[in-house]
């Protein structure tokens, strides 16, 4: 089975389950249109159409999964944010401190640090504040730039990872389903084991080792990954099984509805591990935000008056 073929899976759940259905209750299925109809039964119109009526629902119930993101969808924005790590990595913080890879360092970084050769003889509180405020702080605001996009870029690949999982899920649902539906007639009973492999899909990463920051202080970032990319706490080693059975069409669907809405509930527990982990960093990097954004530059208050004045460009030479 795939998982473009689930809307087709979901017609046909629904179309053997009601066959069943009306098998097990001795009632025909509806002749088509333009042949002949065979003389009525005893309340069998009415039979039918509550047997048809307890199923109507199923593919309103796959719908929604088979408009899930796509997971490919997330790879342009993953590129742009390795694009953007690339540019950021200054060789001294270069390793993921979620994923532990290594990005080569951006030497064009190195020229701020040049740069104060190039300012030696430039006084006034532009320059004093432009040392202070740039050039001193500028190795740890682009390490701390490098781990914000670091725990940005690890969350878009846990989202990913939640599609990939779900669709495996769903499928599965469905394909269990089908089974189910065509053995029940079997003899022994008639159950079955569904593994939710989307509770593997996002790992919490703990912030405690997402670096150094200037000035001594330590801020807590919290993060979370791709299950499949890191070994973490916060990953069941063995995602759940959950048994399922149904002796009658009803009994099948009915389990089928229960994983779903399983389904469902464990897919709104990963959203929220991301979404809580980049609130909290968020909220975190806010409260500090002059580890991550240089202040503003004296100059740029400087007019055409005053620039040259030893407020502003002092007296460079």
């Amino acid at each position: 089975m795939s998982f473009d073929e689930l809307m087709q899976h979901a017609y046909e759940i629904q179309q053997q389950a009601t066959l069943k259905a009306l098998t097990q209750h001795g009632v025909r299925p509806a002749t088509p249109d333009g042949l002949p109809q065979p003389a009525p039964r005893h309340n069998e119109l009415e039979t039918r159409r509550s047997i048809e009526g307890q199923f109507a629902d199923i593919p309103d119930l796959f719908r929604a999964f088979a408009e899930m993101p796509d997971p490919q969808a997330f790879k342009p924005r993953l590129e742009a944010v390795n694009r953007a790590l690339e540019e950021l990595s200054s060789g001294w913080a270069s390793d993921d401190p979620i994923n532990g890879r290594y990005y080569r360092a951006n030497d064009k970084l190195d020229k701020m640090i040049d740069a104060t050769n190039h300012i030696v003889r430039w006084t006034g509180r532009a320059a004093m504040e432009f040392r202070a405020n740039f050039i001193a702080p500028f190795r740890s605001i682009v390490a701390n730039q490098f781990i914000a996009t670091v725990i940005l870029r690890s969350a878009l690949e846990a989202e990913q990872e939640i599609w990939v999982r779900a669709r495996n899920d769903i499928d599965k649902i469905a394909h269990d389903t089908l089974v189910a539906l065509d053995r029940m007639d079997d003899c022994g009973k008639n159950s079955w084991v569904m593994t939710f492999t989307v509770l593997s899909s996002v790992a919490a990463v703990s912030g405690a080792a997402l670096a150094p920051f200037s000035g001594g202080a330590s801020l807590s970032l919290t993060a979370v990954a791709a299950g499949s990319q890191v070994a973490a706490a916060g990953v069941p080693d063995d995602p759940p099984k959950v048994n399922f059975q149904g002796e009658t069409a009803i009994a099948v669907i009915a389990s089928m509805r229960d994983a779903i809405a399983l389904l469902r509930g464990y897919i709104d527990e990963q959203e929220r591990k991301i979404a809580n982990a980049l609130n909290h960093s968020y909220q975190e990097i806010m409260q500090d935000r002059d580890s991550f954004v240089a202040k503003r530059p004296a100059l740029a208050d400087a007019t055409a008056a005053d620039v040259t004045g030893p407020l502003f460009m002092g007296y460079s030479r």
